[in-house]
């Protein structure tokens, strides 16, 4: 079946609101719940193998599609069924940090072997090292933005618009499939998810769709060909996510902790700790993201050195956002290892 991308993101969309309410049943029938913890913001037990609905839909809705011209699909379903799978294990039973990490860079490496590369000319080693980081800071950063209802669905449904409206020489055939896919995954998703949230994503869904936002961004490379004015784009795109995670890094290592222990000093914790509902506080997630998609279309078209400016004057401002909130000051939460909500 040979469907247009907005096509299969329709299939990607009915399937994701099929599936999500089936994985919940199946989560209360088997208690797989999130419960209520220090670092948690519900007050109740919530189901939460999310991630294995919307990483169920995509798988299909993608094969459907099958519009992937010379661009196999092997590639990216493995490193996603890979992190999703670590993803879901960590739900279930815990993982150590180090499994975690090797796993997110073994799906950067998959990815490398295919094609979907850093674009670090004339040095292999380098690109597969910058490919392996690329992908496993996106996967992070999306699991550290999950941690209050609807914030990660709603702002990967306005990353992958971002590259689904793109014109189709900046994408390959795959990755104009897997944007549609994901936006159509993600709205189905959010259906359920947006506050107050019936089920979540956890790890295993949270980490999958940072796979999906990594790829599309090196798919954007690889078309692209990465002119200088190109390369903020996809940093743009996902600017918030991963500010949000810059600073957690930041915190952690000066508690001198694993980057992977939790806290309560997200943004999203903040602005809450603030008395903002979580509905306000996702809709300003949703805002801005949008935002930031706009910018990152407005730099695609700039010279280079103009690009880079606007790139750092967005960055800089959501950092001077990030700081006069409060995400640099160290909290005195018991440590623990980030689970699917962080």
């Amino acid at each position: 079946m040979n469907l247009t991308g907005w096509q299969s993101g329709g299939v990607a969309l009915a399937l994701s609101l099929l599936l999500t309410p089936v994985v919940k049943r199946l989560c209360d029938k088997f208690r797989l719940y999130d419960f209520p913890g220090p670092l948690k913001v519900h007050a109740k037990p919530i189901p939460h193998l999310g991630g294995v609905a919307v990483v169920a839909a995509l798988t299909v809705s993608l094969g459907l599609g099958s519009r992937h011209g010379v661009f196999p699909l092997w590639p990216f379903l493995l490193g996603l069924f890979l992190t999703c799978v670590t993803g879901l294990l960590d739900d279930l039973l815990g993982l150590s940090p180090e499994v975690r990490i090797v796993s997110q860079l073994a799906a950067g490496a998959i990815l490398w072997h295919a094609g979907w590369r850093i674009p670090i000319a004339g040095n292999a080693l380098l690109s597969l090292a910058g490919t392996c980081f690329f992908v496993a800071v996106f996967v992070n950063a999306c699991n550290f933005l999950d941690g209050a209802d609807g914030i990660l669905a709603g702002i990967s449904a306005a990353i992958a618009a971002g590259y689904a409206v793109l014109p189709v020489s900046q994408h390959t055939d795959l990755g104009a499939a897997g944007a549609w896919n994901l936006l159509g995954v993600a709205c189905g998703f959010l259906a359920y998810n947006y506050p107050p949230a019936k089920i979540f994503l956890g790890d295993s869904g949270s980490t999958a769709i940072g796979f999906c936002v990594a790829f599309l961004g090196l798919d954007f490379y690889r078309a692209s060909g990465a002119p200088p004015s190109s390369l903020p784009f996809p940093i743009l795109l996902a600017a918030l996510p991963l500010v949000d995670f810059a600073f957690a890094v930041i915190r952690r290592l000066q508690s001198r902790v694993s980057i992977l222990f939790g806290d309560r000093r997200h943004g999203y914790d903040l602005l809450l700790g603030r008395g903002w509902s979580t509905k306000r506080v996702a809709l300003t997630c949703y805002a801005i993201t949008i935002a930031l998609v706009i910018l990152a279309e407005i730099a695609r078209h700039l010279s280079p050195l103009a690009a880079f400016i606007l790139f750092a004057l967005t960055v800089g401002l959501l950092a001077v956002v990030a700081v006069s909130l409060g995400c640099l000051q160290l909290g005195d939460e018991k440590p623990r290892v980030d689970q699917a909500r962080t």
